[in-house]
C-alpha cells in the first residue's frame, strides 16, 4: 500500500451540530491528512455519518469550522480565534472591569476569553474593528462550496444514481455539465472507469437492472469521474447483501492501494483494521478515542470502545 502522508487536506476545529435542540456534535476537532485513509466506527446514533456529511457541507454546522486545502468552507466561527475576541466590545469591556481585581493582565486575559466563550457573550455587532477582523479572515480564506465539492467524492448508502440516466450517463453528467470535460473526453473516462471495474457491459443500462453491489460500484467511480482528491464513504456497504459486500470492499481497497485519500464510515471492523491508516471511534458526539488500527483494535484505551469492540469483533 501507499502510506505517503502529507499536509491536512481537512480540518475540523470545535465543530458542534444541532437538529433542534438535539445536540449531535459537541465540539469536534480533527484533521485528514492528504493520502490518509480515516475510517470512522462507532455506535448508531454517535454523530458518525453526521460528521463526515459535515466535511462537505451536505450538513452545515451550527458551531466550528472546516478548513478545505486551506481554504475556508464555512462562516468564521469568533470564538476559535482569540484575537478576534480581544477586539470585541464585550472583552474590552470585561477586562477594563476586571482590571480592579489585582490581577495581571495576562491572567485577565486568560479569564475573560475563558467567560466570554463558556457563557456564549459574543454579539452580533461587537465594533468596527472586530467586524474589519472577521470580515479579513473571510475574505482571505473563504472558498464557494460548490467549486470544492467537485474535489470531494461522496458515495451515500444508497447508491444515490439517478434511475432515469443510463449508467453512462449517470457518470459523464456531473463532468459535462460543470464543463470539466467535452461529453467525448467524459464518455472515454467512463469507458475506462467501467473497464476497471469489469462493468463495461453496462454502459447503456438503467441503474434498476443492476445488483446493489453493481450500483455501489458505479457510484463509486461516478465519484472518482470527478477526479476528487478526497473520497468520502458513508457506510457504503451497509445497504447490501452480504454476498455483494466483498466486491465493493475490493474496488475501495483498491482505491487505498493507488493513495487516494478517503473518509470511510463503516460497520467492517476487518476491513478498518486492514485498510486505515487511522481510526476515528466516534460515540455521543465526540471523538472518544483516535489511534493507528493496530493500537485502535489491539490496545483501545476508552472504556466506551472496549466495550464496542468486545460486541462487534
Amino acid at each position: 500500500m501507499i502510506d505517503k502522508i502529507g499536509e491536512d487536506l481537512i480540518e475540523i476545529k470545535g465543530l458542534y451540530k444541532y437538529f433542534g435542540n438535539l445536540e449531535v456534535l459537541k465540539g469536534v476537532s480533527t484533521g485528514i491528512k492528504k493520502g490518509e485513509r480515516v475510517c470512522i466506527v462507532g455506535p448508531s446514533g454517535g454523530g458518525k455519518s453526521t460528521l463526515l456529511r459535515c466535511m462537505n457541507l451536505l450538513e452545515v454546522p451550527t458551531y466550528g469550522e472546516i478548513w478545505f486545502e486551506n481554504k475556508l468552507l464555512t462562516p468564521i466561527d469568533p470564538y476559535l480565534h482569540f484575537d478576534i475576541i480581544r477586539l470585541s466590545k464585550t472583552y474590552k469591556t470585561l477586562f477594563e472591569q476586571a482590571k480592579a481585581s489585582g490581577k495581571t493582565d495576562a491572567e485577565i486575559d486568560e479569564e475573560v476569553i475563558k467567560e466570554i466563550k463558556k457563557n456564549d457573550l459574543l454579539k452580533k455587532h461587537e465594533g468596527k474593528d472586530y467586524a474589519a477582523a472577521i470580515k479579513k479572515l473571510y475574505t482571505e480564506n473563504y472558498s464557494d462550496i460548490n467549486v470544492v465539492r467537485q474535489k470531494i467524492g461522496m458515495v451515500f448508502q444508497h447508491f444515490n444514481l439517478f434511475n432515469n440516466l443510463t449508467v453512462m450517463q449517470n457518470l459523464t453528467l456531473a463532468p459535462v455539465e460543470l464543463k470539466l470535460k467535452t461529453k467525448e473526453e467524459a464518455e472515454a473516462k467512463g469507458r475506462e472507469l467501467l473497464k476497471r471495474i469489469g462493468l463495461e457491459d453496462k454502459a447503456n443500462v438503467y441503474p434498476s437492472t443492476l445488483s446493489g453491489g453493481q450500483k455501489q460500484r458505479i457510484a463509486i467511480v461516478r465519484s472518482l469521474a470527478m477526479e476528487p482528491d478526497v473520497m468520502l464513504f458513508d457506510e457504503p456497504t451497509s445497504a447490501l447483501d452480504p454476498e455483494m459486500v466483498g466486491e465493493v470492499l475490493a474496488l475501495i481497497k483498491e482505491l487505498a492501494e493507488d493513495g487516494m485519500t478517503m473518509v470511510i464510515v463503516t460497520h467492517e471492523m476487518g476491513f478498518a483494521r486492514e485498510v486505515a491508516t487511522k481510526c476515528l471511534f466516534v460515540d455521543g458526539g465526540v471523538i472518544a478515542e483516535s489511534a493507528g488500527p493496530s493500537e485502535f483494535f489491539a490496545s483501545p484505551k476508552n472504556p466506551r470502545l472496549k466495550e464496542f469492540l468486545s460486541k462487534v469483533l
